[in-house]
């Protein structure tokens, strides 16, 4: 049995959450997401590696007799018998347990047990005693256990030995490790970076032969786009020498090939260029794919049964997945329905309730809750899911109810950053309900100075796990008390996802309080990603740009040319995510230009307003304030791009805009109008205000051409503590305002004289890591407020200069790519750079 941590422990990781949400003590950071991982990211993370904790099932595995299936549950492997409604649980470990696969003679149970973030480890169940044994552990991920079909060995992926992923089988003795493991595939450099996914290739998923001489899997071997092909290969020693393409597609990790008992054929999951993913059976050898789901929903993770005469997968056709049942002969479809959990250890449950104490009435909100075993649980219904901070979550209505180890529990409830976060640890009795009150203090009302907000980048719909509704993206608006939700088709890859709820207009769900639109997101690979919100009609084209590959690998159409399609129809348009952490995207011997490379084209040619701030970090700023000395007023927005059908994600309206509207009632045109106006301010937490004179954000104050007195008012109020405020002029910190409140507030009234033209901006910032700020540390800015002395305009050639340089760069970089298809694209394409280098160019004199 995996070793138990003790009771003291427990109190501790317990109370751990209380201490980070009253502000008292630094928070340390969170660790690197499967740092033994040296490719993949976050959409590996989402639809490769086993989800965490789920409150359905998932990751199916049948009994050696086709009459019980295992699955991943609550973090922990379960059992359920065909035909009944009550499911076993079968580990109750420490770890995160998930991807169950059962030995042919049904003694053992290899699964994955993750680390919270951190390794995957493989161990081994004894059915009969329940006793685990740790089969392969370390700093590495140990992934996708397949038993052989005569049970003596066991294929699996790892991340061994350099942080690649590859495929090993590993002899088997009584539910042990016998001798060293073989290697089938090696490390492999495609020659360059593929989009997202990196140099190295990928080989995962493996599948036994029925004969167990060979392994179907996943690899991208030679392939530039995607996760990969199905291959072939022997079970021998460096078998990828001999493997062979068996069906080649662009796939997203969701593949999971599965080799059907008599060999002829196999299953597998895939969205063939359409928004779902669903099933379908191809030849062993290859052939033309045969769908045999349907529906506007996913369905994935395909497991034949033993003798072949079902299939078991995972649906979300009602939203949360689910576990289903589909007969080969007739096609009847059953959902599995748990009506009863038998825990392996002491349980009990906890009802939860959360009060708004202004109102007295349950508060829609986030929730965080750990339990004595140091996981976390979400209630029944929801959507388990983990943050940038690497913390688990999840969203629900003011009454719950939550199943959990005996022992302490902490639940902790915050609606976004206006309400001070309330948390409580309770101690949980086998068999007993333990109520749990809590009650959220208003710290300010926005809405009542006139201050609505809304993330600009929010998607519902990415292919994730979760089936997600415009009626579930308002409720998690609602818990993290947001005005308006900018939902944003896109296209993705080689698909259109969402496109079917754009209308042009405020969607149908909008009430008095809350706004719902959907806008639309524009994804080349090269230039970087923009949005249009407020478009009337439907914009986004399959014949984007820059994908490898494909027969779009073109840098043409540009950015510009798109843009100033959305422009004719009034669109409001941004670049989005483009710059993270803190360096230079101008740094560097090789530079990058980050994920925007194109904006500072379109910022000069003034075929874009905005400018995206996804997360925490001075490089976006730096940009925007290059910008700024030259008087090219672009709006800063808000938005973290939280792709919401997925469970690791950024948070909902974690950053965002808040808009002034003064007097006027909140409306998607009102709203709209005042964001381009840059009557904003875009934060993960702080709150601000700031006014020089009567002007606000956004606007204008003219002094004579000598110059003259202005004054300067301020206040900040955040439910986290800060460390510093500062009023910027220019690119340059021009006064720190002290704090008060623990560092929770600041107020401050200057008056200076001015001489020179200059734009202001007022800022906060506060230290890493801070819980529940889900992001690298708490950020506030606001849009500028320009000062004019007489009719000089705002200028610093350095700035301008540095786009120049910038532009060089992006010239160098798109005459290198190896996309283009004729001389007039180039042309067309470099000719508005060099356009816009002309603008600066101009601006450096």
């Amino acid at each position: 049995m995996i070793q138990r941590i003790s009771a003291s422990l427990r109190l501790v990781l317990a109370a751990g959450l209380i201490v980070a949400a009253n502000g008292t003590e630094a928070q340390q950071p969170p660790p690197t997401a499967y740092q033994a991982a040296r490719t993949g990211g976050n959409y590996m993370h989402n639809f490769y590696l086993p989800p965490p904790s789920t409150t359905t099932p998932r990751r199916p595995a049948w009994s050696p007799d086709g009459e019980t299936l295992a699955f991943a549950l609550h973090g922990s492997i379960w059992r359920m018998r065909l035909g009944e409604r009550t499911a076993y649980e079968l580990t109750d470990n420490e770890t995160y347990d998930s991807s169950p696969a059962w030995s042919p003679d049904g003694a053992w149970i290899a699964y994955s047990a993750e680390a919270d973030n951190r390794t995957i480890d493989l161990m081994v169940l004894n059915v009969e005693t329940g006793v685990s044994r740790p089969l392969k552990t370390g700093d590495h991920l140990y992934l996708d256990p397949a038993w052989s079909p005569d049970g003596s060995r066991l294929a699996y992926v790892s991340t061994e030995p350099n942080g690649y992923f590859n495929i090993f089988v590993q002899d088997m003795a009584d539910g042990s490790a016998a001798g060293d493991p073989i290697q089938l595939t090696r490390d492999n450099d495609y020659g360059r970076s593929r989009l997202y996914f990196g140099a190295y290739d990928l080989h995962i998923e493996p599948s036994w032969s029925p004969d167990g001489s060979e392994l179907m899997f996943i690899g991208n071997r030679g392939i530039p786009l995607g996760s990969g092909a199905v291959w072939r290969m022997p079970v021998e020693p460096f078998g990828i020498d001999r493997a062979r393409v068996v069906f080649e597609e662009q796939t997203l990790y969701r593949t999971r090939p599965h080799w059907s008992p008599d060999g002829s054929r196999f299953v597998y999951a895939s969205h063939r260029g359409g928004q779902y993913t669903k099933l379908y059976l191809l030849p062993a050898d290859g052939g033309h794919p045969y769908k045999i789901t349907f529906g506007d929903w996913d369905d994935f993770y395909p497991r034949w049964s033993p003798d072949g005469s079902r299939i078991a997968y995972i649906t979300n056709e009602n939203g949360l997945p689910v576990l289903r049942i589909m007969e080969t002969v007739g096609g009847k479809l059953t959902d599995i329905v748990i009506e009863e959990k038998r825990w392996r250890g002491p349980h009990g449950r906890a009802a939860v309730t959360v009060l708004d104490g202004e109102t007295g009435k349950p508060a829609t909100v986030r929730v965080y809750a750990r339990a004595s075993d140091g996981k976390s649980y979400a209630a029944e219904g929801a959507y388990h899911r983990v943050g940038r901070l690497r913390e688990h979550f999840f969203h629900a209505p003011g009454s719950i109810i939550l199943d959990v180890p005996a022992g302490p529990l902490t639940v902790e409830a915050m609606k976004g950053f206006e309400y001070h976060p309330a948390s409580t640890t309770v101690e949980i009795e086998d068999g007993k309900t333990t109520a749990v009150a809590l009650t959220l203090r208003r710290m300010t009302d926005m809405r009542k100075k006139g201050w609505y907000s809304g993330s600009t980048h929010i998607h519902m719909n990415y292919a994730g796990d979760l089936h997600n509704t415009l009626e579930n993206l308002m409720h998690m608006s609602e818990a993290e008390d947001q005005s308006v939700v900018n939902e944003l088709v896109a296209n993705k890859d080689n698909r259109m996802l969402d496109y079917q709820f754009f209308t042009g207009k405020p969607d149908a769900l909008s009430t008095p309080d809350h706004v719902l639109h959907v806008g639309e997101e524009y994804r080349p690979a090269f230039h970087g990603h923009v949005y249009f919100i407020g478009l009337s009609d439907f914009l986004l084209s399959p014949f984007a740009s820059g994908y490898e590959g494909t027969a779009i690998y073109s840098l043409y159409p540009s950015n510009t040319d798109m843009l100033k399609l959305a422009g004719e129809q009034g669109a409001f348009r941004a670049y989005v995510h483009p710059y993270f952490g803190e360096a230079d995207p101008l740094g560097g011997e090789n530079p990058t230009l980050g994920s925007a490379k194109a904006f500072p084209v379109d910022a000069a040619l003034g075929t874009v307003e905005a400018l995206e701030i996804s997360g925490a970090g001075h490089a976006v700023l730096d940009v925007w304030h290059h910008l700024l000395n030259n008087d090219i007023n672009i709006v800063l927005t808000g938005g973290e791009d939280s792709i919401s059908s997925m469970y690791r994600t950024a948070i909902v309206g974690q950053v965002r805009s808040y808009v002034y509207l003064g007097d006027k009632p909140l409306s998607w045109d009102a709203w709209l109008s005042a964001l381009r106006a840059g009557r904003t301010f875009a934060t993960n937490g702080p709150l601000l205000e700031f006014t020089i004179d009567d002007a606000m954000p956004g606007e204008v104050i003219r002094l004579p051409a000598e110059g003259g007195s202005i004054t300067l008012r301020g206040e900040v109020r955040s439910i986290v503590p800060l460390e510093k405020v500062m009023v910027y002029r220019n690119g340059r910190i021009l006064k720190e305002i002290p704090l008060s409140g623990k560092g929770t507030e600041a107020v401050f009234e200057e008056e200076m004289t001015v001489r020179e033209s200059g734009w202001y901006t007022l800022q906060a910032e506060g230290a890493p890591w801070t819980h529940p700020i889900d992001d690298r540390y708490p950020l506030a800015t606001t849009q500028s407020i320009r000062v004019y002395a007489g009719d000089d305009p705002i200028r610093n050639p350095d700035s301008a200069r540095y786009f120049v340089r910038w532009i060089d760069r992006l010239i160098e970089m798109a005459e290198a790519h190896p996309g283009w298809r004729s001389q007039e694209e180039i042309d067309h394409v470099i000719g508005q750079f060099r356009e816009a280098r002309a603008v600066y160019e101009n601006l450096a004199r």
